[in-house]
């Protein structure tokens, strides 16, 4: 199943989607997060994992995409869309938290790079001194919000108005010699 959002603010889409149990906790996660709930419309929808998710404009989009169950998915399908959304100029970001190491896992991982922009790989986190963290629920805690500090970044940038700064207003009839 893929968990499909799609969070409008200042008339830009971002759309979040999750495929797996351990990425459909992160996608409600980042939902509640209130950096995405100000200002912002969401519409979700459960989509069949070999459903195709219809484009409503021909305008360019931001995808972050989270997989945690990569050999589960028929990545194909979704694979198939995002192509044709970046041919549309869209960017997409896929972060892949692997369960297991198999062979169509790594057949699905390698079709994942050919089709986003960026494929994140998440594997046994460590901290500072190489340590690798042992407790699984550490792992998932750091992955959370790793992610949802990754999906704070791509909205911000998606959303944010990059005008330039208003020129400072000269004093005029004053001249100023150094």
């Amino acid at each position: 199943m893929l968990h499909f959002s799609k969070i409008t603010a200042k008339s830009k889409d971002f759309h979040l989607i999750a495929s797996g149990a351990l990425a459909f906790k992160i996608h409600n996660k980042i939902l509640k997060d209130e950096d995405f709930m100000k200002g912002a419309k969401v519409s979700r929808n459960l989509l069949q994992s070999n459903a195709v998710i219809k484009s409503d404009k021909s305008e360019a989009k931001v995808f972050f995409v989270i997989i945690s169950d990569l050999d589960k998915m028929n990545a194909s399908n979704l694979c198939s869309m995002i192509a044709k959304e970046r041919a549309k100029g869209s960017y997409a970001v896929c972060q892949v938290i692997p369960m297991y190491y198999n062979e169509p896992s790594f057949k699905a991982l390698k079709m994942l790079r050919q089709n986003f922009d960026e494929v994140i790989e998440l594997n046994k986190l460590t901290l500072g001194g190489g340590k690798a963290l042992m407790s699984t629920e550490q792992q998932h805690c750091i992955i959370t919000d790793y992610s949802i500090s990754m999906a704070r970044i791509m909205r911000n940038v998606c959303v944010g108005v990059h005008a330039p700064a208003p020129a400072k207003e000269e004093k005029k009839g004053q001249v100023v010699y150094a």
